[in-house]
């Protein structure tokens, strides 16, 4: 069996091709290690090196193993850099599934601080419903999830971590009446068309969005459900208004004005959370936090 010690003695007498000389880097005396390598040649089957009384030369066995012994210091000591960088979380392989609305901003803030400070983490990138990213993060199918969280829909082996806030506007088209204000108390909305939620594909909007109606006791005419962006198409061509996230007017700046909720005591805001399996120690998942809490 090849021990380092042994290993090591091998490569320095190998490299020195003198055996006083390679006890002094060793600090040991000469007598020990020449009866070192002599085991280890008996050991192997083979001598090593061909001794004189004025040299040392390696044997044609001796350069080959050399060769080997040196890649595989260097091969070993790369295996526990790449240890360490995994276990720092700097290298490795990363699942992060992401709704839409989570595309806006976090996941972009995210994506680039892998890229700068954790290029060695590979990422996978899935998109789809909140309630189908809990239940694949739940079944190890992907290790992160930027989400929002549904009242409806928990589960107990996940962790979920809110990571941003923000408060939600008015979307309406240009030509609305509305248009020139500022900003829109709620009791304007009352009996007003609106593109709602659909129930299947946004839960949690439909949900928040029915709870800040009825905190503000308004009850807007709910004309046609669908998700964005598709909802603020409908919106554009003047089917209806809707209440939207503040971020989601970065994706049709140009037809549509959005205009802030009237609410001092932001009831109106909407969380957006990052979940992860409680147990699960993936190194990689550490930055995610360090990246998402930056307010850079």
């Amino acid at each position: 069996m090849l021990h380092s010690r042994t290993l090591e003695a091998f490569l320095t007498v190998a490299e020195e091709l003198h055996f006083g000389n390679a006890a002094r880097r060793l600090h040991v005396s000469q007598p020990p290690l020449s009866q070192q390598i002599r085991r280890f040649e008996q050991e192997i089957g083979t001598p090593l090196f061909t001794r004189t009384t004025r040299s040392v030369k390696l044997t044609p066995a001796g350069a080959v193993l050399f060769k080997k012994a040196k890649q595989l210091v260097v091969d070993g000591q790369a295996a526990i850099l790449a240890t360490r960088r995994c276990a720092e979380g700097d290298s490795g392989q990363l699942t992060i599934g992401f709704t839409s609305t989570a595309a806006y901003q976090l996941l972009p803030k995210l994506l680039a601080g892998y890229h700068a400070h954790h290029p060695d983490i590979g990422l996978t990138l899935k998109e789809d419903l909140s309630t189908n990213l809990i239940t694949m993060l739940a079944e190890d199918r992907i290790d992160l999830a930027l989400l929002r969280r549904p009242a409806a829909v928990s589960h107990e082996a996940l962790v979920f971590t809110r990571v941003s806030r923000e408060a939600m506007c008015v979307a309406i088209p240009g030509n609305h009446p509305y248009a020139a204000l500022a900003s829109i108390e709620p009791e304007k909305l009352h009996g007003l068309p609106f593109i709602g939620f659909s129930a299947d594909a946004a839960l949690y909007f439909r949900e928040r969005i029915q709870s800040i109606f009825a905190h503000f006791q308004i009850q807007p005419r709910i004309v046609h459900e669908s998700v964005m962006p598709t909802l603020l198409s409908l919106v554009e061509a003047g089917m209806g208004l809707a209440l939207v996230p503040a971020s989601a007017s970065s994706l049709r700046p140009g037809g549509l004005r959005y205009l802030p909720l009237v609410d001092e005591e932001n009831i109106a805001a909407i969380d957006l959370f990052c979940a992860q399996r409680w147990n699960d120690e993936n190194p990689a998942i550490k930055a995610a936090y360090s990246i998402l809490s930056n307010s850079d």
